[in-house]
């Protein structure tokens, strides 16, 4: 028999009796155990209590084992999410690695095999020295020419024909090109003006003074500058040197562009792609340079134009912005001769124009 039942039978028994004392303290039945009874009733009020007690910690364990058991359910869907986000990225990332490296493999970001070449050119140009020093230097001897203040010049006469002509002659044989100081063959056959060759710069000093200025008058005095004769002749001369120097202007241009100044040693690798003939000296001048970049599109030898069939698009723009670069500079350059044939046509209508005056309006 367990511990309530009994607690039950006599509480029972308690009751069926009078109670003959009012206070719970003082109370007495007569026959009846009160104080077993009391005893008993706590410990029923304190097992009830207990097992209260215990079973709202239960309850609340087994909540708090719920909610764990949800939050993990709930960590594992993110995780879950998680991984198959991961999975989607990482199959969309193989996706398109595969996608780019099939055009790769067909060549489409395979660099231009001529880009290579093209950056050495820039960087050889960007250090090549100004041809405008050699240029210069033969504008001085012609200055000097011009002027008359050369002794050959100052001498005249057939003192001045003597020494052309002894001149000629040693330049002919210094650079075993008969007729050299004559023919323009010297600039126009060679791409490089072969400024290595020995009495070359004098043959083109001399080439181009035959041209514009060959036998120029001896310079003026200064006791012929006070007489009136002399101040005309000044003037008539200021006249003629404007017009030769536009006439030299022109020529100036062609000489700059077929100065030595870029080393060739890029420029022969591109060559070799290309048919390419004319000789190719160490040093080479801007004109040759623009002569082997052209040739190298125009004229391409059986493996370049074999190459060139295998080019990516990517490759072919390049070589178009190379062609297009180029042609635009070549019309830059143009444009600057055609400035100086401009002024050199104005000399020439001034010359045809000289003396065509009206008797009506000057004396």
């Amino acid at each position: 028999m367990n511990r309530a039942y009994t607690t039950a039978v006599l509480l029972a028994s308690c009751l069926s009796l009078p109670l003959l004392a009012a206070s719970p303290s003082n109370a007495f039945v007569p026959g009846c155990p009160c104080g077993v009874v009391q005893a008993y009733h706590g410990d029923t009020k304190d097992w009830v209590t207990k097992e209260t007690t215990e079973a709202a910690t239960r309850i609340i364990e087994a909540l708090r084992a719920q909610t764990q058991q949800t939050s993990t359910h709930i960590d594992r869907q993110v995780e879950a999410g998680k991984r198959i986000a991961d999975g989607q990225e990482q199959s969309a990332s193989m996706r398109m690695r595969e996608y780019f490296r099939a055009r790769a493999e067909s060549g489409e970001f395979d660099p231009n095999p001529d880009y290579c070449l093209l950056v050495d050119m820039a960087d050889s140009q960007l250090h090549s020295p100004s041809p405008s020093r050699q240029v210069a230097a033969i504008d001085a001897t012609l200055d000097q020419w011009s002027s008359g203040k050369a002794t050959p010049v100052a001498e005249g006469g057939l003192r001045l024909a003597a020494w052309l002509h002894a001149e000629g002659r040693e330049i002919d044989e210094a650079t075993g090109i008969p007729g050299v100081t004559t023919d323009w063959e010297l600039v126009n056959e060679h791409p490089t003006l072969p400024i290595e060759l020995h009495g070359a710069s004098n043959a083109i000093v001399r080439l181009v003074a035959n041209t514009v200025d060959p036998a120029p008058p001896p310079a003026l005095t200064e006791e012929e500058l006070k007489t009136p004769s002399g101040l005309s002749e000044s003037i008539v001369r200021k006249a003629v040197e404007t017009r030769k120097n536009a006439a030299r202007s022109a020529l100036s241009l062609s000489l700059q562009l077929s100065v030595p100044r870029h080393d060739a040693a890029v420029f022969r690798t591109l060559a070799s792609r290309a048919n390419y003939s004319t000789d190719i000296p160490d040093v080479i001048s801007d004109l040759q340079a623009f002569d082997i970049r052209t040739m190298a599109y125009f004229a391409p030898n059986a493996d370049t134009l074999e190459e060139r069939h295998g080019k990516p698009v990517r490759a072919l723009m390049q070589d178009l912005i190379d062609i297009q670069s180029i042609q635009a500079r070549i019309g830059y350059l143009r444009l600057l001769q055609e400035t100086r044939n401009a002024a050199m046509l104005a000399a020439q209508l001034g010359v045809l124009t000289d003396g065509q005056r009206s008797t009506l309006t000057h004396r």
